[in-house]
C-alpha cells in the first residue's frame, strides 16, 4: 500500500482523528515507533507519514519487508555484502540500514523475523554500526526505526518466538491501527476518495454508490480492512456494481466467487484469468498471495 494515495486515512471519527494526531505528535521526536493492527489496516501509509512529517522528509525511506527476506539471505539485505562474500555476490552491496542512512527504515511484518535476523536487528539498533558480510569496515549510521505488525508481540516473547530484549529495544511509542468494523461511518468518505481516484486510474466514467450500496457496505464486517474495501470499490469500478454477495447485504469477500470461478474455467492461467477480470495480472497475484481467493 506504499505507493497509494493518503486517502487510506480518510476519516472524520474520533477512532482515525486519533490515530491522525497520534502520528502528527510521533512525527515529531526521533525514537523508534510499533505500528500494531490487523493487516489491511494502513499500517504501511502510516510509516510513510510518519517520515514525510519527520524532521528527515528529505533523506531516504527504506521498507523492507521481513516477511520477504530469503532463508539463503537472512540479514544479508539489513547489513549488505562484499564483493566475493558468497556465491552470487558479484559486487558490493550496501544494506537497508546503510541506505537509510540519516532517514528511516521501516520494518515491515518484524513479527516474522527468523531468529537470525532478530540477534541482527537488536545489534543494529544497540551499536547505530553495521558492518558488510565479508567487509570488515564498521560504518556509522544514523536511522530512524519503524516497525509494523499484525501479531501480538508480547504473545511471541512469552511463547519464545520473538527476543524480549528486541522487542524493549523497539521502544515503548505504540501507535495501535483500528479495523475498519471500528470506524465504520468513515465508509461512505473512503469510498468517495477511492472511487474518484480508481476511476481516474481506469479511466472510466462511473457513478457515485446508491444510498442502499453504501448502506451494505456499511453493514459489512469487512475481515480483510480497508485494503478489502479498496478490492470492492476496484470490482465497482470494473462491472459498475458491487459483488453480488455484498450487493444483496451479505457478507463473503468479493474475491472469492467470481475469481475463483474465472481461474478454474481457464484451468489456473492467471494471465487469462486477469484478462477476463478485467484487473491487472499484479492484482490478481495480490489477491492470491493474501488468501483473498481460494
Amino acid at each position: 500500500m506504499d505507493h497509494r494515495a493518503d486517502h487510506l486515512l480518510i476519516g472524520r471519527s474520533s477512532v482515525i482523528q486519533h490515530v491522525l494526531s497520534t502520528v502528527a505528535q510521533f512525527a515529531l521526536v526521533p525514537w523508534t515507533v510499533r505500528i500494531e493492527g490487523p493487516t489491511g489496516t494502513g499500517k504501511r501509509i502510516v510509516a510513510r507519514m510518519l517520515h514525510a512529517l519527520s524532521s528527515r522528509a528529505a533523506e531516504p525511506y527504506v521498507r523492507c519487508n521481513l516477511n520477504m527476506i530469503p532463508d539463503a539471505r537472512e540479514h544479508a539485505e539489513l547489513v549488505g555484502w562484499a564483493r566475493g562474500a558468497f556465491t552470487g555476490a558479484m559486487s558490493d552491496h550496501a544494506g537497508d540500514f546503510e541506505v537509510a542512512h540519516r532517514g528511516m527504515v521501516f520494518l515491515d511484518e518484524i513479527g516474522a523475523a527468523t531468529p537470525k535476523v532478530q540477534l541482527a536487528l537488536l545489534q543494529l539498533v544497540d551499536e547505530g554500526a553495521v558492518r558488510r558480510i565479508g567487509d570488515h569496515r564498521v560504518r556509522v549510521v544514523d536511522v530512524r526505526v519503524v516497525c509494523a505488525t499484525n501479531v501480538d508481540l508480547a504473545a511471541e516473547v512469552d511463547a519464545g518466538r520473538f527476543r524480549e530484549d528486541l522487542f524493549f529495544r523497539l521502544g515503548c511509542h505504540v501507535l495501535r491501527m483500528p479495523a475498519l468494523a471500528e470506524h465504520r461511518e468513515d465508509i461512505p468518505e473512503l469510498v468517495s476518495a477511492m472511487l474518484a481516484d480508481k476511476v481516474q486510474q481506469a479511466g472510466l466514467d462511473r457513478r457515485a454508490l446508491s444510498t442502499a450500496e453504501l448502506e451494505h457496505l456499511m453493514a459489512y464486517d469487512w475481515p480483510g480492512n480497508v485494503r478489502e474495501l479498496e478490492h470492492v470499490v476496484e470490482f465497482f469500478v470494473t462491472w459498475g456494481s458491487l459483488p453480488a454477495d455484498l450487493a444483496q447485504g451479505g457478507g463473503k469477500p468479493v474475491w472469492r466467487g467470481r475469481v475463483s470461478e474465472v481461474l478454474a474455467r481457464h484451468r489456473g492461467n492467471k494471465r487469462a484469468a486477469a484478462r477476463e477480470l478485467g484487473v491487472s495480472r499484479q492484482a490478481l497475484y495480490q489477491a492470491l498471495e493474501r488468501r483473498e481467493v481460494q
